[in-house]
């Protein structure tokens, strides 16, 4: 059985236990809107827009556990990296490192007009930046 889709596109949550940090790279760096938050027993998910999907940060009021590795997004399995396609990428890779946040994989291209770079979050996340040349 195959989901049916009420909405097109997928929503995604990042927990962390550091809600400044969060909060500095997604929000203030990325510059996506915060939207909201909500507080539930040991956790608040702060909802941020991007475009028409929400990333939630779902930051802990007590240390994790076991952080996620910050290392390259094939390090280790599960959800490691998300793509947004841009039409900045140079700027906010430059932005990034002097944030001091990783770039693992400056900007190339891959293809015919498409260049890609990969920044981190500082927090076990990548982001792949895509840009396309307009045609």
């Amino acid at each position: 059985m195959a989901a049916k889709l009420a909405v097109p596109h997928i929503d995604v949550g990042i927990v962390t236990d550091d809600r400044e940090a969060a909060l500095a790279f997604w929000s203030h760096y990325m510059g996506f809107p915060v939207q909201g938050e909500v507080s539930f027993p040991g956790l608040t998910v702060i909802r941020l827009q991007v475009g028409d999907a929400i990333l939630r940060l779902c930051v802990k009021d007590e240390p994790v556990a076991r952080k996620a590795c910050a290392g390259g997004f094939d390090e280790e399995t599960g959800l490691r990296y998300l793509t947004l396609t841009v039409h900045n990428l140079d700027e906010l890779v430059a932005g990034a490192a002097a944030r001091g946040y990783p770039v693992p994989y400056p900007p190339r291209e891959i293809r015919p007009g498409h260049r890609v770079a990969q920044v981190q979050d500082g927090q076990g996340v990548t982001v792949e930046l895509v840009e396309i040349a307009a045609s």
